[in-house]
């Protein structure tokens, strides 16, 4: 028992290494795989996003243009990195946790 008291005092006064999250936030890294945003002018509508998505959390609507489900996407980019023209993007928006599932379809 006497081996640990060092530890413990030394502990005691030191500062913590974890931030007070959610009152201290850490920016994301430059290109990380936050939520994938989608910009529907850019889009051409080449359907490869769609047929990349692992999870198959692409869906197109009536213009054929992508519809993400958040519920369902991994955030492992392939769309973005598939898309000829760049309208897929990733994001550093990672506070993605929501109340309500149908608010989770990111248009």
């Amino acid at each position: 028992m006497p081996k640990i008291i060092p530890d413990v005092l030394k502990n005691l006064f030191s500062k913590p290494f974890t931030l007070k999250y959610p009152h201290e936030r850490k920016e994301p890294p430059e290109n990380a795989r936050g939520k994938p945003i989608v910009d529907r002018e850019e889009c051409i509508s080449c359907k490869l996003c769609e047929k990349i998505c692992p999870p198959k959390a692409i869906t197109l609507d009536e213009d054929d243009k992508p519809i993400i489900d958040l519920g369902i996407c991994i955030f492992c980019s392939e769309c973005a990195d598939a898309c000829p023209k760049g309208a897929i993007k990733r994001s550093g928006e990672y506070e993605l946790a929501l109340y309500d599932r149908s608010k989770a379809i990111s248009k």
